[in-house]
């Protein structure tokens, strides 16, 4: 699958990372120790300033790769790692010795991800292979089994960034108090059925069962989440591919959840001069707004063109008319876009082309659009995705913009965070979304749906 082989030449590469891991990795005396990425591109310590302690957004093990880059690091016997391995026992997770966790990592850092280890006098199976990124601790004697995980060294659970953790989980209603504020928009209801919003842009589902699903499951999304998330709805079909490449290297590094979402963006160094929304508004007025609006590339980078409501009829784009094919512009080089990728996750420069064929190849096998990267199209016709994606209320204004087509701000919906958060309808209106993965490789902060049902979702 595309996943799959992405995965692997990312982890020949680890090496290379390893060495440059600075890049995607910081340490900050007297704070807490989290796992951060930096930039995809090496660069001098002295420029590094994101404060990107925010990959660790759920409570699961941290990946592999994390145990492989500190074992490279720390490759003598007496040093110290970044890491600890724990073991979850009757009593609940307990560490391993500093023996048995530099063993483990060794293996990793050799790519292995199952092999044997000799510890306190029994012989045991390890295994890493699993899609979540914890492991399991066979002893061969007796075939009992325990789960392993690994952790930062210095804490007991990932600390996600704070405007993170806001996003790193969907509240329960019956867990947690609800605010006021709260109360308030779950009595609005759904954001796209406020303010008596006509649902007849569903009309063009009609007789297709697998999308009036595939919106209906959107709807009860929206239900849930509606008290304190904003919703946004993205449309894509040729970019369906990068995104694909993108969750396969957040899935391999950092843990990315690709199973509820692709991911838009990734490459976090591409982000440095436009960090919020205010940001990108000054860079269209200053740099794009004569000058290819969002199509320039530098916009294209960091922002998504989205619509605000699941049964939006413009202006320009209805998200249940382009379902189906998608919502894509030509003017850019996708192959480009997909080998410059590659490279900046350390795959060897002399097999980046080959690498890009294959992926090519199998995202056409599998029923992706791949006519933009010299590929076929898509058999069915049905090359359309749609990405829903949820911001935390608080957050709106710092990621998000209300738009006109092409990117001019329209202040008539300013600050957008108004306008979504009262009872007012959606249907009419578009955004721009800052895609910062700091933000966007939360879990379960996205989902996405594939127009083709008998096509290989993404899942695989």
């Amino acid at each position: 699958t595309v996943h799959q082989n992405v995965a692997y030449h990312v982890t020949l590469g680890l090496r290379a990372l390893a060495k440059v891991m600075g890049c995607f990795e910081s340490r900050s005396s007297g704070e807490v120790v989290g796992r951060e990425v930096r930039h995809a591109i090496p660069r001098s310590s002295s420029e590094v300033d994101d404060d990107l302690g925010w990959v660790a957004g759920d409570k699961s093990p941290v990946t592999p790769a994390r145990a492989f880059a500190s074992s490279n690091r720390n490759i003598g016997e007496d040093a110290p790692l970044d890491v600890r391995i724990q073991i979850e026992l009757d009593g609940g997770w307990r560490d391993c010795s500093t023996e048995e966790t530099r063993a483990i990592c060794q293996q990793l850092a050799k790519g292995e991800m199952k092999f044997t280890i000799h510890a306190r006098g029994q012989n045991y199976n390890i295994d890493f292979s699993g899609a979540e990124g914890g492991g399991q601790q066979t002893n061969i004697s007796t075939g009992k089994s325990r789960r392993l995980r690994i952790l930062d060294k210095g804490e007991e659970e990932p600390v996600p960034e704070e405007d993170v953790a806001a996003l790193s989980e969907f509240p329960d209603g019956a867990s947690a108090p609800v605010t006021p504020e709260t109360a308030l928009q779950k009595s609005y209801g759904p954001q796209s059925k406020r303010g008596g919003a006509s649902m007849h842009p569903y009309k063009v589902l009609e007789g297709n069962e697998h999308a009036k699903k595939c919106f209906a499951q959107f709807e009860a999304n929206e239900a849930r989440l509606c008290g304190e998330w904003a919703v946004f709805y993205h449309s894509y079909s040729f970019a369906a591919l990068i995104y694909e490449v993108h969750a396969a290297v957040g899935s391999v590094l950092f843990r990315f959840r690709s199973q509820y979402a692709t991911l838009p963006r990734i490459l976090v160094h591409e982000f440095k001069e436009t960090p919020d929304a205010a940001c990108l508004m000054k860079r269209f007025h200053e740099e794009f707004a004569d000058n290819k609006r969002d199509h320039h590339p530098d916009f294209r980078r960091v922002g998504l063109s989205v619509m605000c409501s699941l049964a939006s009829t413009g202006p320009e784009a209805c998200v249940a008319m382009v379902f189906i094919a998608g919502y894509s512009c030509k003017d850019l080089s996708f192959r480009g876009v997909l080998e410059n990728l590659l490279e900046s996750c350390y795959v060897p420069r002399a097999k980046v082309r080959k690498l890009a064929d294959e992926i090519i190849a199998m995202s056409e096998k599998h029923g992706l659009d791949v006519s933009q990267f010299g590929g076929k199209a898509c058999q069915s016709g049905k090359p359309g995705h749609l990405m829903q994606l949820f911001i935390k209320r608080r957050l709106v204004d710092k990621l998000v913009y209300a738009a006109k087509p092409y990117g001019p701000i329209d202040e008539e919906r300013m600050p957008i965070s108004k306008w979504l958060d009262s009872n007012s309808s959606t249907q009419v209106g578009q955004a721009r979304v800052l895609a910062h993965p700091k933000y966007f490789m939360q879990e379960q902060t996205s989902f996405s749906e594939r127009a083709d049902p008998e096509a290989l979702s993404h899942l695989e």
